[in-house]
């Protein structure tokens, strides 16, 4: 009888880096958000660590899932070759020192008034960059339509930081800057979301139709017609973004409203859940909720226009960090031989999410409050907790090849 050898974990991250990037972004997320309890009791940090904490959630947390899946998903969807071992450990590395920056920024700030961390996050976004280009180049089939604005959203990663970095340096005005962090912090992964659903929700919410339409991988005449519409919706996004950062009076005013209805349109052009047969089962339950917190969150400046903040917050937490966990669930189930789960209740998915939406519920209403710092600390807590069941229960599977691969 044949013995199959388990293969090294090492010598499966160069084919699936999710391995390595998945459990690392989500310590870095926990680090980031233990800031807060940790600052408010008075246990950590002289300083506010507000910058810290973002840039941790961002580039480091959301940015390491984005590294993972992409450079997972990527290779496969353009029929190119996987990472070579030198290039996955290489962006490891670099994912680990502008981690390390962030954390000793407030120290090096001291000796030179820019935040390192960016600038290890723009080198670390230029050698990816390099990486999928090469790909992109000697690519069998073209990516599904809607990652045109996976491409607009990495654009809004790279340019948001740069515009930030610019902006310590005086090299740019006050607006530029502000337009920087709302290309970081929002539309950079609000692009990818969008971008990677609509290829990835069709799948997940069996939607007859879509699922062949979603990988559709040649330029016809329909693969060109969404793109351009994947296209023009992110431009609208970014501009929308653009005319509150300059102050255009009338069109800063109707920016919420307008990203709001283009993202849940754009969403129903790729992913018309109207047309999902299914019962309530956990990931359509997961998927729907993140969705309606993306758009409540993107829409709350227009009934709270001094609460800008909160509105990010029910972006962040319950939009973006549920829809990310949702992903990278089907992710480890389904390159480890577990993709039969993905099927069930998944009990740790459906804690994590009640957790989140708690959590977000908190976050939002605590900066209605005199008691603000009381709230946060008990979301960042409840947040905290949600990762660690999501990553007791789901990340230990990134160990196991899938059986079916033939490729380990």
């Amino acid at each position: 009888m044949e013995v199959h050898k388990k293969p090294r974990f090492s010598a499966l991250c160069p084919a699936e880096p999710y391995r390595v990037f998945f459990p690392l972004a989500t310590f870095l997320g926990i680090a980031g958000v233990s800031l807060w309890p940790l600052f408010f009791a008075g246990l950590h940090h002289s300083f506010y660590p507000g910058l810290m904490h973002a840039r941790l959630m961002i580039h480091c947390f959301l940015g390491g899932f984005v590294f993972g899946f992409l450079g997972t998903a990527m290779p496969r969807l353009l029929g190119a070759a996987h990472l070579r071992p030198w290039e996955v450990w290489t962006l490891v590395a670099m994912h680990v020192v502008t981690a390390g920056l962030h954390i000793e920024g407030p120290r090096l700030m001291q000796i030179h008034p820019i935040l390192w961390g960016d600038a290890g996050f723009l080198v670390e976004m230029i050698f990816f960059a390099s990486c999928m280009v090469r790909r992109i180049g000697k690519r069998a089939e073209l990516p599904p339509p809607s990652f045109v604005l996976v491409a607009l959203g990495l654009a809004c990663g790279f340019f948001g930081t740069l515009l930030w970095l610019a902006g310590m340096k005086s090299w740019v005005g006050g607006s530029w800057m502000i337009f920087g962090g709302a290309l970081l912090n929002e539309a950079f992964i609000l692009c990818l979301i969008l971008g990677v659903g609509g290829f990835l929700l069709p799948r997940f919410l069996k939607i007859p139709g879509l699922r062949e339409m979603s990988e559709e991988r040649r330029a016809s005449p329909e693969w060109r017609r969404r793109a351009l519409a994947a296209g023009v919706a992110g431009l609208v996004v970014i501009g929308a973004y653009a005319a509150e950062a300059f102050g255009f009076p009338h069109a800063a005013k109707a920016a919420p409203f307008i990203r709001g209805v283009t993202v849940m349109g754009s969403l129903l052009m790729f992913v018309p859940v109207f047309r999902t047969p299914f019962p309530l089962r956990t990931v359509p339950l997961s998927v729907l909720l993140s969705l309606l917190a993306i758009f409540a969150g993107l829409v709350f400046p227009l009934f709270w226009p001094g609460q800008r903040v909160a509105g990010m917050h029910v972006v962040f937490l319950g939009g973006f960090t549920l829809i990310t966990l949702t992903v990278a669930t089907r992710v480890v189930l389904g390159h480890s031989g577990n993709l039969h789960l993905f099927e069930t209740r998944l009990p740790s998915l459906l804690v994590t999410a009640v957790l989140l939406m708690i959590g977000t519920v908190l976050r939002a209403v605590g900066d209605f409050l005199p008691t603000r710092t009381t709230w946060l600390s008990a979301a960042s807590v409840i947040w905290i907790v949600a990762a660690l069941i999501w990553g007791f229960a789901i990340l230990p599977k990134v160990r196991d090849a899938d059986p079916d691969d033939d490729s380990h």
